[in-house]
């Protein structure tokens, strides 16, 4: 475990950096650089025309910055990695009358994202797996049997004045400023927590036995992390993101994930239930470029401008159909792999949160949506964008940047809500 203070990829302290690790997913955004291209509007798609996964990206901690991938795994939960992770407070419920007449109030730690925490969005997460073709690698190493790391980070500037602590912060600000050769940069905190600590670490950690974390209308039990992570980080942390109650980090317990059910398949259909970590609901999101693109053209111009397929926080990106054809998919094929297409995506206002300030817009785009997106009659007033999708076995299968997919099978969707 560290903490420091860093710009962009440089650290004014020494740090542990995991050597034995690669550092997992892309460098710099790639893949939806051009998202904007008119080329991916689909509006000159016919049936010849070939869908392709457009772009990769995972999501280490739920409701924070992605990690862009040029191919991945599959896994029964969705992505490998992907929302593995999630932020909570613990809320206190109001007081409750008891026979007896004393009162009783209740303590539950409950999941964050953006839609309540908009500045999640500017919180990093960046993983390292172990590297076995590294020179540094070795079976025994911390980093290698707690299967690597992720270094979570945030901007934080300290409150600057004549006191010995202001003047200590103003010399940290400017040190990273220099070390960043960019004078208009924030520094940011940062600290490191292990991507599957062992039996062995968490004993030695003093780890708070497995809690229940509320995610929606389930508790699956969970790891809290709060072992890892320094305690003024964490309070700086709170401060950044504007959290009054205590918290903490959890990271999903691969004894007790979250089975899928409502409109996924059923275990006699495909072999196994289906689960979750910490996605909201299902394994996988799609999403098509073109429907975004369309989306965007219906927004006001200054709303327009800079709107990003990002916002909707997908895992796979396509292009090639028309706009909004994959409303009526069932089943495609990812490369080798089958899916299933399970539901419509339910839209919430979360997608009005710039990814690049975390400052949400009051209205768009889920105002614009509303008015012609609300076409699933089970999804009630929400409007639709993206597709719900739940692996076809229980089996790892490769997914990579290009792969063609096909369409197996079409037909009607009925959202059911959690």
């Amino acid at each position: 475990m560290f903490i420091g203070i860093f710009i962009n990829d440089n650290w004014d302290i020494p740090h542990p950096l995991p050597t034995a690790c690669r550092r997992v997913g892309l460098t710099s955004p790639k893949n939806l650089e051009d998202e904007r291209d008119p080329k991916y509007s689909g509006k000159d798609a016919s049936k010849s025309t070939v869908s392709r996964v457009k772009g990769l990206f995972i999501y280490p901690v739920k409701s924070c910055m992605p990690v862009e991938l040029e191919e991945g795994e599959i896994v029964p939960t969705g992505m490998k990695y992907d929302r593995q992770f999630s932020f909570a407070q613990l809320v206190t419920s109001r007081p409750e009358k008891q026979a007896d007449g004393s009162e009783k109030t209740e303590h539950q730690w409950r999941f964050i994202t953006q839609r309540e925490v908009p500045r999640l969005a500017l919180v990093k997460a960046e993983l390292y797996v172990p590297d076995p073709t590294n020179v540094a690698y070795h079976p025994n190493r911390e980093d290698v049997k707690n299967a690597g790391c992720i270094i979570v980070s945030f901007p934080f500037r300290s409150e600057v004045s004549f006191s010995f602590k202001g003047l200590k912060a103003l010399n940290e600000i400017l040190k990273a400023k220099y070390l960043a050769r960019d004078w208009s940069v924030e520094p940011r905190i940062a600290f490191n927590i292990p991507f599957l600590p062992t039996t062995e670490r968490m004993k030695r950690k003093n780890y708070p036995p497995k809690e229940n974390m509320a995610i929606w209308k389930e508790n699956p039990e969970a790891i809290n992390m709060s072992s890892e992570i320094p305690s003024d980080a964490i309070e700086k942390l709170k401060y950044f993101l504007g959290v009054s109650n205590p918290l903490t980090l959890f990271r999903v317990d691969a004894s007790n994930y979250r089975e899928v059910f409502r409109c996924a398949p059923k275990e006699d259909e495909v072999g196994y239930q289906p689960v979750v970590g910490f996605a909201d609901a299902y394994p996988l999101h799609i999403l098509n470029i073109a429907s975004v693109q369309d989306v965007a053209e219906r927004l006001p111009a200054e709303q327009a401008k800079d709107f990003a397929a990002i916002r909707f926080r997908a895992n796979i990106y396509l292009t090639g159909p028309q706009a909004f054809a994959e409303d009526h998919w069932k089943r495609i094929r990812i490369g080798k792999s089958e899916y299933h297409v399970s539901c419509r995506t339910a839209r919430c206002k979360l997608p009005n949160v710039d990814p690049k300030s975390g400052v949400p817009d009051r209205n768009e785009p889920y105002a614009t949506m509303a008015k012609y997106r609300r076409i699933d009659e089970g999804a009630g007033i929400y409007p639709c964008l993206g597709m719900q999708v739940t692996p076809m076995d229980g089996e790892t299968n490769l997914i990579k940047v290009g792969d063609e997919i096909e369409v197996l099978e079409t037909g009607e969707h009925f959202y059911i809500k959690q």
